[in-house]
């Protein structure tokens, strides 16, 4: 009881100098980019949420932090993404995924060679 009661007493004092109490943020954000090596054909959307604490006197001073944090952070929310999703991706059994076959389909005519290199490029990872 006595631990608690200069625990609490502790408080009421750290309060009065330090004006700052935590806040948390909840956000929403999407990740857009292409793959370089199909020359930009591929697409990937990324869109997800983050969770941050932050300090400060009110929701305002928040916001204000938020805002900031906005204007210069988005290279590091960006690569931040893409690490975490890098290290998932393995682990994703493409059963769970949603196919969706969008537009209409070009249809042209290929020779042996063409195959070949087909095959060949897919055998490769290319």
């Amino acid at each position: 009881m006595t631990d608690e009661l200069d625990t609490l007493e502790q408080e009421v004092p750290d309060e009065l100098e330090n004006p700052y109490r935590p806040y948390q943020v909840i956000f929403p954000y999407e990740v857009r980019l292409t793959i370089p090596d199909d020359g930009h054909n591929t697409e990937i959307v990324i869109r997800t949420r983050s969770v941050e604490v932050r300090f400060g006197r009110n929701e305002k001073d928040i916001l204000r932090q938020k805002e900031l944090d906005n204007r210069y952070g988005r290279d590091t929310y960006a690569k931040h993404i893409l690490n975490w999703v890098a290290t998932r991706l393995p682990s994703i059994d493409p059963r769970e995924c949603d196919l969706e076959y969008v537009g209409t389909p070009k249809v042209a005519p290929i020779d042996h060679h063409q195959v070949k290199d087909f095959i060949e490029g897919y055998l490769n990872n290319e």
